[in-house]
């Protein structure tokens, strides 16, 4: 380890995509930290086998994994209560010397002895990255967090007790950073939100940025064409009990209309759990009521499986009432296909900044749809969405013309340098313009497999995004 190097440990679930786009951050922060070659970077995770695709990506990117301790014929399956709670025994501090823990190839399941930063995301992680700092590192570690929710806006729809606590869920967030060098904030939505939280403290107020993610090259490298006789449309995101958040009723019934002008048309969702699958295809079809249309449901995919239902896609949809950002909607523009966004997504918000920057064309506005979060508004909605989805399908050679040129323009303006650049400092890395253009060519092939079904849940790991 050269004596200048940090050690930088993210505190997650895993290193790999299955929940999310918590995840995704999670990898992009890992792979953003390891290319600099200033940095010494470990990550947790909570298999005990992890899978193959996880440390393929760790080994790309130089980060090493530490997995959770279990004793023998202890059977009790990992859970974030094991990071959050149980780590002085599941991943206990290594007492060996600094030098022999760095050298080692395999940490097994000690953190290091010694840490100059550590990671954590909220709302999955921030309690466990703020105990194991405050416990392990607090006199010598900086504590960094990600925000990716805003209860107060994706609470609302999931009723009940959730829709109840969705203050005491953003003060709970807001403490958890009391000690933190940093807060960044994934897209413009989230920012702003949290920026008024942050207003009546100066410390945070000064500490905390935006952080907008780059596509993944996978996506930008992809090479699409609007050919095919059956136009698919293609909408990504878990259905049950978010079909309201996630605007799949709102789907439903703008697909039913278009199948009345259009005929050779097929609606694909992907990001179904085996668990829900029945209950999810009842709610679809209840959504669609329509004698002309069944949705075909997909489970979570890969990211090569998101990849190409999107080469063989028509048009990608993003129809949520709220949400905080909308990674799935970024890597479809990435990918050159046409999308159909709504105004109610960070990813809107970021866009329209960018427009108003000149960093990308005034036309790729055109690709956001004005949607309501009112039930009454429901029809006004529904109309709206199918209108745009019609003009995307009846003319694709100019659909996909245009997305062409979004994409280019995507990749040409480099948005994600400044906030890149933010948050490597705030780990104590300073790296040149040239650094950060030679780490944009490295391959970031995190998964979208819930990219953007499990993103407002992210507080409960048996679903979102």
């Amino acid at each position: 380890m050269d004596a200048e190097e940090r050690v930088i440990v993210l505190i997650n679930d895993e290193y790999g995509t299955s929940k999310g786009g918590i995840s995704t951050i999670n990898c992009y922060a890992g792979q953003t930290l390891g290319l600099t070659g200033k940095a010494v970077v470990y990550a947790t995770v909570l298999q005990l086998d992890v899978p193959e695709e996880d440390q393929k990506a760790a080994d790309r990117d130089n980060v090493k994994l530490i997995k959770p301790y279990r004793k023998k014929g202890d059977l009790r399956e990992p859970s974030l209560d094991w990071l959050t709670f149980d780590y002085n025994s599941r991943y206990p501090k290594s007492k060996k010397p600094q030098h022999e823990y760095l050298n080692s190839l395999n940490p097994e399941s000690e953190l290091p002895p010694h840490i100059d930063v550590i990671i954590g995301h909220a709302d999955i992680t921030d309690t466990a990255a703020r105990n194991i700092h405050n416990d392990y590192y607090k006199d010598e570690a900086d504590l960094i967090m990600f925000t990716h929710v805003i209860p107060e806006d994706t609470e609302y729809y999931k009723g009940g007790r959730k829709a109840m606590n969705a203050g005491k869920k953003e003060n709970d967030m807001l403490m958890k950073v009391d000690n933190a060098k940093a807060t960044f904030s994934v897209g413009e939505r989230i920012y702003n939100h949290f920026s008024t939280k942050y207003k009546g403290d100066r410390k945070f107020k000064q500490n905390h940025h935006i952080f907008l993610p780059k596509p993944s090259k996978i996506f930008l490298d992809a090479h699409v064409s609007p050919g095919g006789e059956e136009m698919v449309v293609l909408s990504i995101g878990r259905v049950r009990k978010v079909e309201k958040l996630k605007g799949h009723d709102l789907v439903g019934q703008s697909m039913r209309d278009v199948v009345k002008k259009i005929k050779n048309v097929r609606l694909c969702v992907r990001g179904i759990s085996e668990d829900d699958w029945e209950t999810s295809e009842r709610i679809l079809k209840h959504a669609l009521n329509s004698p002309d249309l069944v949705p075909t449901l997909l489970p979570y995919g890969t990211q090569e499986e998101i990849r190409s239902d999107m080469m063989r896609a028509h048009l990608v949809l993003m129809p949520s009432r709220s949400e905080p950002f909308g990674l799935v909607g970024l890597e479809a523009i990435a990918a050159g296909i046409p999308v159909l966004i709504s105004d109610k997504t960070g990813l809107a918000d970021m866009i329209n900044k960018l427009v108003d920057g000149k960093k990308l064309p005034q036309g790729l506005r055109n690709r956001i749809v004005e949607t309501s979060v009112q039930d009454s508004d429901m029809t006004k909605n529904a109309s709206r969405w199918a209108l745009k989805i019609r003009e995307t399908l009846n003319d694709p050679e100019t659909a996909f013309s245009q997305a062409k040129k979004f994409k280019d323009e995507l990749r040409k303006s480099k948005y994600w340098e400044d906030s890149e650049r933010r948050f490597l400092q705030a780990c104590g890395i300073t790296v040149t313009a040239s650094h950060l253009n030679e780490g944009n060519n490295a391959t970031l092939t995190y998964s979208l497999s819930s990219c953007d079904l499990r993103l407002e849940d992210v507080g409960h790991h048996g679903i979102q995004q």
